[in-house]
């Protein structure tokens, strides 16, 4: 039951899109190989950055840098992979591992010096975007015409890559120490901590795997756009907005499966809606009007979550007048 209802979901997005898209546009919202392909790339960089925001979110820690660390991992990492002709496969395990220093140096600095997530997350952005525009020329990465690159738009190994992200990531919440640790200390940091828990190792953990994450998230956001260019003014920030998207529906669809599963059906039924919404260009919808409609659906949902134990309470006090009034009925026909 609880794996059909995260089926449900995106299954339902997609199926309202599709309606939509044949009543207004004439046309379906899968139309053509190129929209899955489309698909599957944007599916695996919002699935990958969600998940990233996720290691820290549940336990208390909104971390703004993650935007940054991608661009600082993919830039390095990626050049470097590049300049060693190590192909696609090699800007992927390069960008990751300076992901991981770059997620890792935000946490050491986290469990060292106390400062507010938040605020430590807004500081390292301007340095993190600072340094990747200072580097290479300030031409970021670019994958065009790049040998051994192809690799990162084959269906196969995003698919591979995919998986193997589910796979790890799911070992690491649900079954390995670190997973019963993380979820002690959301459940109480104080108590966690009075029983023996390091938490401040945790916290860096889950630093180190964010910056894995957010770096795989934009390799394969760059073989989609060929190019990474780097930013100032802390506009890496829209990266991280753009996915806490997908990872409310993913926490929300979490409660019925696992946090792995419920993100990645959650970033697959906000790209369904993005696809669906990109549609309506053919009849004069800009792409400004579809981030508005978005954003409010987001706005939507996150009134229902918001409210949703008022909902579920409305629901049970009509479930009861109901069975009283059967029951009465009963007693009634009875007499």
């Amino acid at each position: 039951m609880n794996a059909a209802f995260t089926v449900a979901i995106p299954a339902a997005v997609w199926l309202i899109m599709e309606l939509l898209n044949l009543a207004f546009c004439g046309v379906h919202t899968l139309n053509s190989t190129v929209d899955y392909t489309t698909l599957m790339r944007n599916l695996v960089t919002s699935f990958c950055f969600a998940l990233g925001l996720n290691c820290n979110l549940p336990v208390g820690r909104m971390d703004t840098s993650t935007g940054s660390q991608m661009y600082l991992a993919c830039i390095i990492g990626g050049n470097i992979a590049l300049s060693l002709n190590l192909g696609g496969v090699g800007v992927l395990v390069f960008s990751m591992l300076f992901g991981m220093l770059a997620g890792g140096f935000v946490g050491f600095l986290f469990i060292n010096m106390r400062i507010l997530p938040m605020v430590l997350g807004l500081g390292i952005s301007l340095v993190y975007e600072c340094i990747s525009f200072s580097m290479y020329n300030q031409q970021g990465l670019n994958l065009f015409g790049k040998p051994g690159v192809s690799i990162l738009s084959n269906w196969g190994f995003i698919i591979i890559v995919t998986l193997l992200v589910m796979l790890v990531m799911t070992y690491l919440f649900q079954y390995s120490g670190f997973g019963y640790n993380r979820r002690a200390i959301q459940g109480n940091q104080k108590l966690a901590h009075d029983a023996g828990i390091n938490i401040y190792k945790n916290a860096f953990l889950c630093y180190v795997a964010a910056g894995a994450l957010v770096a795989i998230a934009g390799v394969f956001d760059t073989a989609y756009k060929s190019s990474l260019v780097p930013v100032l003014g802390m506009n890496s920030n829209s990266t991280v907005f753009a996915n806490m998207f997908p990872m409310a529906v993913g926490v929300w669809l979490a409660k019925k499966s696992n946090p792995v599963v419920g993100i990645l059906a959650g970033s697959l039924s906000v790209q369904f809606l993005i696809l669906g919404l990109a549609k309506f260009t053919a009849i004069g919808v800009s792409d400004y009007m579809q981030t508005c409609i978005k954003y409010s659906v987001w706005l939507i949902f996150m009134i229902y979550r918001m409210n949703e134990d008022k909902f579920d309470h409305i629901k049970a006090k009509h479930a009861r007048i109901a069975l009283a009034r059967k029951t009465r009925a009963q007693r009634a026909v009875a007499a």
